[in-house]
């Protein structure tokens, strides 16, 4: 009842010390999440050959890529008919089965790309981690559409720590691919504990024909829509991920893969930000309140804004006065101060976009969104091809630049669109 009637209530002003606690909250245990992934990328360029760096940094991006899909296919349409609907229209429990049915099916793709590009081994050991990623991916995503972030944050915090101690414990064998995979696996194992046996029991794969049936309604109104927006977005962001280690292999890709490190801070604040305020906008926007629905907006903004200068500066001191201390020998530091460099401007247009994506997701409007995705996604796999063909590997970044501008610019005429008719509806 008392959930019921924490839904049903508009969302109250707030003010600008519990915005902060609340940002901080979220920055902080992400920051943990963040720094750890760091250290498991920074420990293996120093001790993995060029090929295994590019092959970890690929299922990386693997990784991220089914938390994009937990975003669209469950996290997304939880957390808004948790916070639009009444507790009496379903304790809408059929998420869960279907997200351990996405949670086997990340497992099985990283354990088919671990088993080509590094053998068995890495195949149990990134499957796994696979797994595990997306059910504690969809339990944080739990604990924010009821407005507890502080089981979030605890989660966070216990995977981060066991990252850590991991990663320091793999210095006592040899450098060893499947070793890190194996870290990963365990920390998110570990980590679901914070959200309880209740929610594993959830998982149950049972009834997934009326699983299915009560699912079909979200697919048909946002899911769709929005899985297209994910999947465009992942060949728009990541395009050159995927063609320049199709097509030059995971060697050309490492050294990208080590500019983009320096911005992981900022892409984990962006998603971990984005599931904290995408409640708050959905509840604003269901009780018609337009201008605390800005406000969250507009707050989301600067916070990312202030992670990508602190991040941006920091990575060129690195750069510039210590770069020997995390690239090796064999690893260009021109090539990835480039990358570096390209990698900061992709984060700088991610942190103006994703708060308008929200507003916008908040909105409801699933179907011009993807559309605007569908049209940034063509130009920019056209432009990275065409770069794959004609510069050197690290330059096929500036295409991802090119189409996250296209989107940006996309998301700001839509918003701009749908503004008018919030602003009457909240009349």
């Amino acid at each position: 009842m008392a959930e019921a009637q924490a839904i049903a209530a508009p969302p109250a002003k707030t003010p600008l010390r519990a915005t902060l606690a609340r940002f901080g909250l979220a920055s902080m245990s992400s920051a943990f999440v963040s720094a750890s992934h760091l250290l498991v990328q920074l420990v293996s360029v120093r001790r993995l050959s060029a090929t295994e760096v590019g092959t970890l940094a690929f299922l990386l991006v693997i990784i991220q890529l089914g938390y994009g899909l937990s975003n669209a296919l469950v996290s997304t349409p939880y957390a808004i008919a948790v916070n639009q609907r009444s507790e009496e229209e379903g304790d809408h429990g059929f998420f869960f089965p279907l997200n351990l049915l996405l949670s086997l099916a990340q497992g099985l793709i990283c354990a088919g790309i671990g088993w080509v590009m590094a053998g068995p081994l890495a195949a149990a050991a990134f499957g796994a981690a696979g797994v595990v990623s997306l059910l504690r991916w969809f339990g944080r995503a739990t604990s924010y559409a009821h407005h507890r972030p502080a089981t979030a944050a605890f989660s966070d915090f216990v995977y981060a720590g066991l990252v850590t101690a991991g990663v320091a414990g793999t210095l006592a064998f040899g450098p060893r691919l499947e070793l890190f995979g194996a870290v990963l696996a365990t920390a998110g194992l570990v980590g679901l504990a914070p959200f309880g046996l209740r929610f594993l029991a959830r998982h149950r794969p049972l009834g997934l024909v009326r699983a299915f049936g009560d699912y079909r309604e979200v697919w048909k109104r946002q899911s769709a829509w929005t899985l297209i927006g994910v999947i465009t977005t992942e060949a728009t962001s990541n395009a050159h991920s995927y063609a320049v280690t199709a097509l030059a292999g995971p060697a050309a890709f490492a050294p990208i893969a080590v500019g983009a490190l320096f911005f992981r801070p900022v892409n984990v604040c962006i998603t971990a930000l984005t599931q904290l305020e995408r409640p708050r906008m959905a509840r604003a926007i269901a009780h018609g309140d337009e201008r605390a629905a800005r406000r969250s907006s507009q707050a989301f903004t600067a916070a990312l804004a202030l992670v990508w200068l602190a991040t941006s500066i920091t990575a060129a001191v690195i750069l510039w006065f210590f770069p020997h201390i995390l690239i090796r020998p064999t690893l260009s530091v021109t090539t990835v101060t480039i990358a570096a460099a390209l990698s900061s401007l992709l984060t700088l247009v991610q942190c103006l976009q994703s708060p308008m994506s929200v507003l916008t997701q908040a909105r409801g409007a699933f179907r011009p969104l993807a559309a605007t995705s569908v049209r940034s996604c063509l130009v920019g796999i056209a432009a990275v091809l065409a770069l794959t063909f004609t510069v050197p590997p690290v330059y096929t970044v500036a295409g991802v630049v090119l189409s996250q501008l296209v989107m940006m610019l996309g998301i700001l005429r839509l918003e701009r669109r749908l503004r008018p008719a919030a602003a009457e509806v909240a009349r």
